[in-house]
C-alpha cells in the first residue's frame, strides 16, 4: 500500500494513505497484539516472578500456572520474557535513524505558511521543500537498505531454527517416530571433529560447535529418561545395554562393559546424564573406536554440563517451565525430518508467493478506496488508513500473538512479543525504505512531521517500558495499549493545534 499510494499522478496527496498504513501498522503491532499476548499468556506472579514451573510440593493434578484459573489481576498476573525482547527493543531504536534523518532536515526547510497562501504558492513551496529534502531521502533510503540486510543477517546468525528442529526431533522421539540411531545420524552429519589427544575442550571453545552440542544434548535428554528405567537419575549397565540395541549396533558383552566403564568417568557404577551424553556423542562422531581390537581409547570424559545450562539447554530443560508440544501437520508427521523440512519450506514459499500476488492485486484498489472513503467522510485519508489498513495487513499478527501466548510459557511469550518487535523493525527498514524511495524518485515533499513524531513516540515509549526488565504485568500491557489512542491524539494535536504537517 505504501508503494501504490505514491505511484499515481496525485502522489503528494495520495501518499498520505501509505503513511497512514505505515504508521497505523507500526502502532497497532506494538499495542493491541501486545496486550492480547500479555492477557492471554498471563500467569500468577509470586514475589514478582511468573509461576512457570510447578513447585516440588505442589500436586500436579491440581496445580495451575494461573491461580485461580480465571484470575485477572492487573498487578498480580503477568508474563516473563527472554533477553530477545530487550535485544529486539535495541534494534528497533537503531532502525529509527532513517526517520530522524528525513524529519531532521524537514524541520529546517519547511518554510511554507500554514494559512493564507494560494494554490500556486503551495505548489512552489512544496517543490522547493522537495528539492531540499531529496538528497536526505536518498541517504535515509541507503540507511534503510543497510539496516534491512543487517537485520536479516542478524536474524539468520541468531536463528533458533536449529533449536526448533531439535525440539521437533525430541517430540518425534517421544511419539516413537524417531529412534536414537536416527538422532545420532543427524549429529554425525554435522561432521564435528575431535582432537587426537584428549583436547576436546579446545573444540568446544568454538561457539558453533558449542551450540550444536547443546542442541544435541537437548535431543538426548528424553532418551536418558527412557533408559533410566528405575527413575533414579542414572543409567546402570543393564539399562545402558539397551542403548546399543536401539542404535542398531551388535556389540558383544565385553565391548559393552568396556564402553560402560569408559563412560563411567567417576567410577560410580552407573552414569549420569553428562556421562550419558558424552558417550553417545563420542559414538556418533567416531563409532570405530567402540569395537574390540582397537587400540584407541574412547573419549567419553567430556564435561557437558556447562554447555547444557546456557539458554535453557538440556540440563535445565523443563526446570523452568513445562514442555510444549510442537505443531506439525498430520500429513508430515510420519516423514523423515529432512523431507518434513523440505515440504514445510515448499509450502511456506507457495503461501508467501500467493500472499504477495494477492497484495499486488488488491493494494492499488485499496488505496483508492481509502482515499475516496476519506473524501466522503470529510476525514483525512491518514486517519482512515491508520485505523483500517492494519486490520487487513496485520490481522495475522493478532491471531499468531494470541495463539503463541496462550501456551503460557516463557518461550511462547518471548516468541509472541519478539514477532511483534520484528514486524515493527521491518516497517522501519523495508516499508520506510519503499516510502523514501518514492520521496526521492518522485521528488515528493516530506509532509508527515506529525505522523513521524507519532511513530517515534510509540516505539520509544515501548522500549522504555520493556528495557532492563524480564517480567511484564498485566497493567504494563494496558499501559502499552493506551499508546494506540494517544498516538492518534498526538497526530491530531500536532496538525490542528500546533500546525505541523
Amino acid at each position: 500500500m505504501v508503494l501504490f499510494s505514491g505511484l499515481g499522478p496525485d502522489a503528494q496527496n495520495q501518499v498520505s494513505v501509505g503513511v497512514g498504513a505505515l504508521a497505523g501498522s507500526t502502532v497497532m503491532l506494538l499495542t493491541l497484539p501486545w496486550v492480547i499476548g500479555v492477557v492471554a499468556g498471563r500467569v500468577s506472579l509470586k514475589d514478582g516472578k511468573p509461576t512457570y514451573h510447578r513447585p516440588a510440593n505442589a500436586d500436579a493434578a491440581t496445580w495451575n500456572k494461573l491461580e485461580p484459573p480465571d484470575d485477572f489481576s492487573l498487578l498480580g498476573n503477568g508474563v516473563g520474557y527472554g533477553e530477545q525482547i530487550n535485544e529486539g527493543a535495541k534494534i528497533m531504536l537503531i532502525t529509527l535513524i532513517p526517520y530522524i534523518i528525513i524529519q531532521g532536515i524537514t524541520f529546517t526547510v519547511d518554510k511554507m505558511p500554514k494559512t493564507g497562501y494560494s494554490q500556486a504558492e503551495k505548489l512552489e513551496a512544496l517543490s522547493a521543500e522537495a528539492r531540499s529534502e531529496n538528497i536526505y531521502a536518498l541517504v535515509g533510503l541507503i540507511v534503510c537498505i543497510g539496516q534491512f540486510f543487517w537485520y536479516l543477517k542478524k536474524q539468520v546468525s541468531d536463528s533458533s531454527v536449529e533449536d526448533t528442529i531439535a525440539e521437533t526431533t525430541v517430540q518425534a522421539m517421544k511419539e516413537g517416530k524417531l529412534t536414537l540411531r536416527g538422532a545420532l545420524a543427524a549429529f554425525r552429519e554435522k561432521k564435528l571433529t575431535l582432537p587426537a589427544k584428549g583436547a576436546i575442550e579446545e573444540t568446544l571453545l568454538d561457539k558453533e560447535t558449542t551450540d550444536e552440542l547443546r542442541r544435541t544434548c537437548k535431543i538426548l535428554a528424553p532418551f536418558f529418561a527412557k533408559y533410566d528405567l528405575n527413575g533414579d537419575g542414572t543409567v546402570d549397565f543393564e539399562e545402558f545395554r539397551m542403548i546399543f540395541k536401539d542404535v542398531g549396533e551388535n556389540l558383544n558383552r565385553e565391548d559393552e562393559e568396556r564402553i560402560f566403564k569408559s563412560a563411567d568417568a567417576n567410577g560410580s557404577g552407573d552414569i549420569c546424564f553428562v556421562e550419558f551424553a558424552a558417550c553417545l556423542m563420542s559414538f556418533a562422531l567416531d563409532p570405530s573406536k567402540f569395537v574390540s581390537g582397537s587400540n584407541a581409547k574412547a573419549r567419553f570424559a567430556v564435561c557437558t554440563d556447562k554447555y547444557l545450562a546456557p539458554e535453557g539447554g538440556a540440563a535445565g530443560h523443563g526446570a523452568e517451565e513445562e514442555g510444549e508440544e510442537e505443531e506439525l501437520p498430520e500429513d508430515l508427521a510420519d516423514l523423515p525430518p529432512e523431507e518434513q523440512q523440505r515440504r514445510i519450506k515448499t509450502r511456506a514459499a507457495w503461501g508467501m508467493s500467493l500472499g504477495t500476488l494477492l497484495v499486488l492485486i488488491f493494494s492499488d484498489p485499496m488505496v483508492d478506496l481509502l482515499s475516496e472513503l476519506g473524501k466522503r467522510l470529510d476525514v483525512s485519508p491518514f486517519y482512515i488508513s491508520f485505523v483500517l489498513a492494519p486490520l487487513a495487513s496485520n490481522a495475522s499478527e493478532l491471531v499468531a500473538g494470541f495463539n503463541y501466548a496462550k501456551k503460557k510459557t516463557k518461550k511462547s511469550i518471548t516468541t509472541s512479543l519478539s514477532t511483534l518487535e520484528g514486524a515493527a523493525i521491518m516497517n522501519n527498514t523495508f516499508c520506510l525504505g519503499i516510502f523514501l524511495a518514492l520521496v526521492y524518485c518522485k521528488n515528493l515533499a516530506w509532509e508527515f512531521s506529525a505522523e513521524t513524531i507519532c511513530i517515534l513516540f510509540v516505539q520509544v515509549a515501548l522500549v522504555a517500558n520493556v528495557m532492563g526488565r524480564s517480567v511484564h504485568r498485566v497493567v504494563d500491557g494496558f499501559i502499552i495499549m493506551s499508546l494506540y489512542p494517544i498516538s492518534l491524539f498526538i497526530v491530531w494535536f500536532l496538525e490542528n493545534i500546533v500546525g505541523m504537517d
